[in-house]
């Protein structure tokens, strides 16, 4: 009973703070992003005000695991991400500056991986490239004083389809957009 209340607080909450967007305040978007995967992106909005296609270009591997184990060996290195979301964007009904977003979409990856050897000491490395499918969730604010600007928080996850089926990694950060 005690977790039937929780629920439904929950959800009343996440209802309560989105409201569709029925205008669109600007046609695209671009910026810098410090986190996991970290780099530039550019948005598209679409002309129903609610969805938006992002593709982010950046590093991967360099916040949150850097030296982490993946199949018999290690990446003790930062390589490279390229990933494009499909995103719902709404604005809260608390404040119309601040809007949440949500989404998913294919991932691509290519770090240096270090196969493990039998004395222990790190092999000569190669080149390791990924594919796999990422969801995002973020909250983005844009300030009455300077209406093309946006600064964003977002939080999600990304889980390897091959060569490692299941491997996940933590995503997120922290960034700027220009609003055009």
């Amino acid at each position: 009973m005690k977790f039937k209340h929780i629920k439904l607080a929950f959800i009343f909450f996440f209802v309560s703070c989105t409201a569709p967007a029925y205008s669109q305040l600007q046609e695209w978007a671009a910026g810098f992003r410090i986190g996991e995967p970290g780099g530039f992106m550019a948005r598209r909005y679409s002309d129903n005000g609610i969805n938006a296609l992002e593709v982010n270009i950046g590093t991967y591997g360099g916040l949150w695991g850097t030296d982490r184990k993946y199949q018999d060996g290690t990446f003790n290195n930062i390589g490279y991400s390229i990933n494009v979301l499909y995103l719902w964007h709404h604005p809260t009904i608390i404040n119309s500056d601040l809007h949440t977003y949500y989404g998913f979409g294919p991932q691509l990856n290519s770090r240096d991986w270090y196969a493990n050897s039998v004395s222990n000491n790190l092999a000569a490395s190669k080149r390791a490239s990924a594919m796999g499918a990422t969801a995002v969730g973020g909250i983005e604010y844009f300030p009455i004083d300077a209406p093309n600007l946006s600064f964003f928080s977002e939080i999600g996850f990304y889980t390897e389809i091959a060569p490692n089926p299941f491997f996940f990694h933590l995503q997120g950060g922290i960034g700027v957009r220009v609003n055009f």
